[in-house]
């Protein structure tokens, strides 16, 4: 299944040596190696020799950056960076972790759309670019009300079977499931046909959380698996004949895959653990911690008591834990995310909820 994923793997200890180093802090911001990081999620990224000029595409975003200016453009739009980007003494150009992923996000890319407050669905159609009337048929809407936490499907659902296809390659490219496709199409095999005409289900609503509410999911899209919830799900590692249980949820996606903080927060735990391996807990002010475990490497400027803010980049996905310090490699990587409520003895929170929900943000 995660055979396309893992072709650009990279050892653990070779992420940990490259990115760390790499990440070294500029006077208004950490910053991270703008190939590395973009290459990670997919990206193309050109820059030639002794031009300023950086090209990032990926699907059908287009990024333009220039060594020693902190002016970016985004698909033709200007966008103004915190800290200009810069060449390290490695030969490395440098940008701000600030400013990662508001450029990478590509909004018109996704499939599935949240209902805010405010919304209608005249305002959904105009940031898609598409009819009220496609919407509405799209979504089998009656009327043209709309709920805050309602799924909206934005692109057409209906996917053409191309050559080379494979439920799994269709359920990556569309943000479903292998079973979900299944379903909706009523297949008795994974057999599929070039021109065969396939049914894209539709996102379930999800409720509102009641905290996190603007929070941003850990992963951006595509650079990860569909994932389920995982949480009290019983884990045969353990230390000494102590029974465990998993306090969080698993995304599984390549090593180096950037990771994001989903809220403002404290860093008060940083390092190493036997079971999260290289791990790193960001304390929101309301006493959650959010847990990131597993990680490659950190990103520049990640330190014991560093002020994290929403979308920062903090790490990158890998496969660590399991062993002493260093360990690498006995599970498929993924990015571990927890929640504890430090106020209750660090009792453990389901964060699925939190997930599913910052997912179509």
């Amino acid at each position: 299944m995660l055979k396309g994923m893992r072709k650009r793997m990279l050892s653990a200890g070779a992420l940990l040596a490259l990115l760390t180093a790499a990440g070294e802090a500029s006077a208004m911001s950490p910053v991270v190696p703008v190939r590395d990081v973009f290459e990670a999620m997919g990206a193309k990224v050109t820059w030639s020799a002794g031009s300023n000029l950086i090209e990032i595409t990926k699907d059908e975003l287009t990024l333009r950056l220039q060594t020693g200016s902190s002016q970016a453009y985004k698909n033709g739009t200007p966008v103004t960076l915190d800290t200009p980007v810069t060449v390290n003494a490695s030969g490395k150009a440098m940008i701000s972790a600030y400013a990662v992923y508001p450029l990478a996000k590509n909004y018109k890319k996704e499939r599935h759309y949240l209902v805010q407050k405010g919304d209608s669905l005249w305002s959904v159609s105009r940031k898609y670019g598409v009819t009220v009337a496609q919407l509405k048929e799209w979504n089998a809407l009656k009327t043209d009300t709309i709920y805050i936490g309602q799924h909206l499907t934005t692109v057409n659902p209906w996917y053409v079977v191309q050559k080379g296809d494979s439920l799994y390659s269709i359920s990556s490219k569309t943000e479903t499931t292998i079973a979900d496709l299944r379903k909706a199409n009523g297949l008795q095999s994974d057999a599929l046909q070039v021109g065969q005409k396939l049914s894209i289900p539709a996102a379930p609503s999800v409720p509102s959380p009641g905290v996190f509410v603007e929070g941003t999911f850990p992963l951006l899209g595509r650079t990860y698996l569909p994932f389920g919830d995982t949480y009290g799900d019983a884990r045969m590692f353990s230390l000494g004949q102590t029974a465990r249980v998993h306090e969080g949820n698993d995304m599984e996606a390549n090593t180096g895959v950037p990771v994001f903080a989903s809220w403002d927060g404290l860093v008060i735990r940083k390092g190493w653990n036997t079971y999260g391996g290289w791990r790193l807990t960001i304390q929101a002010d309301n006493g959650i911690a959010m847990y990131y475990a597993h990680l490659s490497a950190y990103a520049g400027g990640i330190e014991l008591g560093s002020r994290i803010k929403k979308e920062q980049l903090i790490g990158y996905v890998g496969a660590t834990g399991y062993g002493p310090a260093g360990t690498s490699g006995k599970f498929i990587p993924h990015l571990h995310f927890g929640m504890y409520d430090t106020n209750a003895s660090w009792k453990p929170l389901n964060p699925y909820a939190y997930l599913k929900w910052w997912e179509t943000r």
